[in-house]
């Protein structure tokens, strides 16, 4: 009892010590921090500059009025995806990791001749051509046999080949997304924090979307072009589709109709034939010195490769498909050009040529003889602005006026 009575004696002195250390000395004083949040502030900033959707028709072409972006994650997971009017600076939040953004312009439901499968991973996203509306009957519709450069995969139930549709112009980029997961050194003072959005370091990304299909160009110079009526025509052995998140074609091949084409005549009975169509390009095992859309936007962008570089790949491996009809509106001639060595590729311009080399060239000068190719009526205009013709003979008779 008595050692306790000392102790309660002694407190008013301990108290007034312990008073007297805290008013004469000095300590550190810190402001309070907060780190860095989970989530992370993305910014996409993309520049459509190479968005050409209607280059033929609209030398300025807008930018799109939508598009869909995807953001796969580097550990395989599942996509997030979103389809928004903003194209310009798109903003979102994303847990620490790393990504892969993927964009195309509009949505897949806006495109109608190409399918949009496996999108929710990278590995599978994949961009690919529908079957054509028109689809052969026989083997005879197909232009002759052979027509293919390799078996196809799609059959048809009729065991025919299904001819795909030519892709629609879309334009696509993809970025790799480094996301900085919080981390205890991003301290940023308590009295500076605005808001909890004050507290998530933005991060941008840039993008340049790219018209995705290549542009092919074929022409084939013939002899005896006065001889040609009708062309129709396939081409097999192309890519059938595209990656877009791991940028490169396809391997599997497919076939695509060519219509328009364009005769030129260049001498006397000798010319040339011609027509440009869409493509997802060359197959992917084909392609050499090339690896994806990321160097043809560097081509594009920097205006490199002013000369064309040329795709070695086995001849037999594309392969055009010709029926030509003659004059005489019944005898119809098949050619089956092997021309996987002869395609040029001009990156700057998004652009494949299949060349006019002599071994592309065409002869129907031996197919019909000057007796089976009729020789048409000469037609001329009478009465100035009058509808009119006076046709002559094809043997020798009297002239003979024909009112319209």
């Amino acid at each position: 009892m008595t050692y306790i009575n000392r102790i309660k004696r002694a407190l008013p002195a301990m108290a007034a010590a312990t008073l007297a250390l805290l008013t004469t000395t000095s300590c550190e004083r810190r402001e309070l921090y907060v780190y860095q949040d989970y989530f992370k502030q993305v910014l996409l900033d993309i520049d459509w500059r190479n968005y050409d959707r209607d280059r033929h028709l609209y030398p300025h072409t807008p930018d799109p009025a939508g598009m869909t972006v995807w953001f796969y994650p580097a550990d395989g997971g599942k996509a997030e995806h979103y389809t928004t009017a903003q194209v310009n600076r798109y903003e979102t939040y994303l847990s620490k990791g790393d990504y892969e953004a993927l964009v195309i312009d509009y949505s897949p439901a806006e495109y109608g001749k190409q399918e949009f499968i496996g999108m929710d991973y990278a590995n599978s996203a994949k961009v690919q051509a529908t079957p054509s509306a028109y689809q052969p009957t026989d083997d005879n519709d197909l232009y002759g046999n052979p027509a293919y450069a390799k078996q196809l995969l799609r059959q048809q139930p009729n065991g025919l080949w299904t001819v795909a549709n030519q892709p629609e112009e879309m334009a696509s980029d993809t970025a790799q997304m480094h996301i900085i997961s919080g981390e205890y050194d991003h301290y940023i003072p308590y009295d500076e924090r605005d808001s909890y959005q004050s507290t998530l370091i933005q991060q941008v990304f840039k993008m340049n979307p790219l018209i995705v299909p290549w542009r092919m160009r074929v022409r084939i110079p013939i002899k005896g072009i006065y001889y040609l009526y009708e062309i129709k025509s396939t081409i097999a052995g192309m890519a059938d589709g595209f990656f877009l998140a791991e940028n490169h074609t396809s391997d599997d091949p497919c076939i695509m109709q060519i219509d328009d084409w364009e005769v030129f005549v260049t001498g006397d009975n000798v010319g040339y034939i011609a027509a440009t169509f869409w493509t997802w390009g060359m197959r992917n095992a084909l392609w050499k010195d090339y690896d994806g859309i990321r160097q043809r936007q560097n081509w594009i962008i920097n205006q490199d490769t002013p000369e064309p570089f040329i795709v070695n790949a086995p001849k037999d491996e594309v392969r055009l498909n010709l029926a030509i009809k003659l004059r005489d509106r019944k005898t119809v001639c098949h050619f089956h050009i092997d021309c996987g060595n002869a395609v040029e590729v001009y990156g700057n311009i998004n652009a494949n040529i299949i060349g006019d080399a002599n071994s592309l060239s065409v002869d129907l000068r031996k197919v019909l003889t000057g007796d089976e190719i009729p020789e048409l009526p000469y037609v001329v205009g009478v009465n100035g602005l009058d509808f009119g013709g006076v046709v002559i003979p094809w043997k020798d008779g009297p002239e003979a006026e024909v009112s319209f």
